[in-house]
């Protein structure tokens, strides 16, 4: 089967929406990871249509408000879209006050907003169909500022994630599964989008990344390493496109997919899925930015952040924010 970024699109929405909604409390033998785990401070995370915030020291998980993915600003608020991807909104720190910052009166017409590193402008993927738009850009990546306002439009480029300069890594249009053989499109591929006035000039970080294409890349936070999906699991590279390496591994039909780091950049949490046994669910796992060698998530592996009811943080799907 092959399908374009449309249909991955709707087959995330659709997913997100209705099957990653449970939960397990089960006791299991841990297998050791290749290091003691120090994992610290908060991860803001969606939970099927809701924004939680996990403490890592009290194992609190409360949930916030109605949203998913969830992008915290320095300030304590919120950048989020509505619950069926329709709204780009801002809550405040309290939740008490949510400012919609662009309605495109059209469902899964937003998706994965991200701040920029000076806390001027957002970037999010935009998928118009049916409605007039009110950006140029109707299929790619749209930049606008915290008004709404457009900066600049990348057009058939997705999932953009800034880097600390200003610039901006996204990932291209495809026709692939994920899977070899596949034709991927003439822009399938990680790049560096460099903002020229209204557009942006794009760099591939690396070409021989197009077969299956890399996907859903997130920053480390030096900007020296990109960690993204290839293959159904997760691999880092540097910024040059050097340093190609496997994080993630299983023998079941699982996928890891949206992935942030840890503020040392010494972790990356990522949404995964079908890794468990007996089991259909998303959950976080954890894993070390650089491993020895790929790590298995399996079931026993003590790589799952757990609440304090045992629980592991399941039931989403999309960016978050580790802080």
């Amino acid at each position: 089967m092959r399908c374009n970024f449309y249909t991955l699109f709707t087959m995330l929405i659709i997913s997100g929406t209705f099957l990653f909604t449970s939960c397990d409390s089960e006791d299991t033998e841990v297998d050791p990871v290749t290091e003691t785990n120090n994992w610290s401070g908060k991860l803001t995370h969606d939970w099927s249509s809701s924004v939680r915030e996990y403490n890592f020291a009290t194992k609190a998980n409360p949930e916030l408000f109605e949203g998913r993915m969830p992008n915290r600003m320095p300030n304590g608020s919120t950048l989020h879209i509505s619950g069926v991807f329709e709204r780009l909104e801002i809550t405040n720190a309290s939740g008490s006050q949510k400012t919609v910052v662009y309605d495109t009166k059209e469902t899964t017409a937003v998706y994965s907003p991200q701040l920029s590193p000076d806390g001027t402008k957002i970037a999010f993927t935009h998928n118009k169909i049916f409605e007039p738009s009110k950006y140029p850009v109707k299929r790619g990546t749209v930049i606008i500022d915290l008004a709404g306002n457009y900066v600049a439009g990348i057009p058939d480029m997705y999932s953009a994630v800034w880097l600390p300069d200003g610039r901006l890594v996204v990932a291209g249009d495809h026709s692939s599964d994920g899977y070899v053989p596949s034709r991927p499109s003439a822009k399938a591929g990680l790049y560096i989008a460099t903002l020229n006035g209204t557009t942006a000039t794009l760099t591939n970080i690396n070409p021989q990344l197009a077969n299956p294409t890399p996907l859903l890349p997130s920053v480390s936070p030096d900007g020296k390493r990109v960690a993204f999906m290839l293959n159904k699991h997760i691999w880092t590279m540097n910024i040059d496109g050097s340093n190609l390496k496997q994080l993630t591994a299983s023998d079941n039909d699982n996928e890891e997919s949206f992935s942030t780091w840890s503020p040392d950049g010494k972790y990356i949490a990522v949404w995964t899925f079908k890794t468990f046994e007996f089991t259909y669910y998303t959950a976080i796992a954890i894993v070390p930015s650089n491993p020895a060698q790929p790590i298995a998530l399996t079931n026993k592996a003590d790589i799952w952040p757990r609440d304090k009811e045992g629980d592991r943080l399941s039931g989403g799907r999309g960016n978050m924010t580790w802080q």
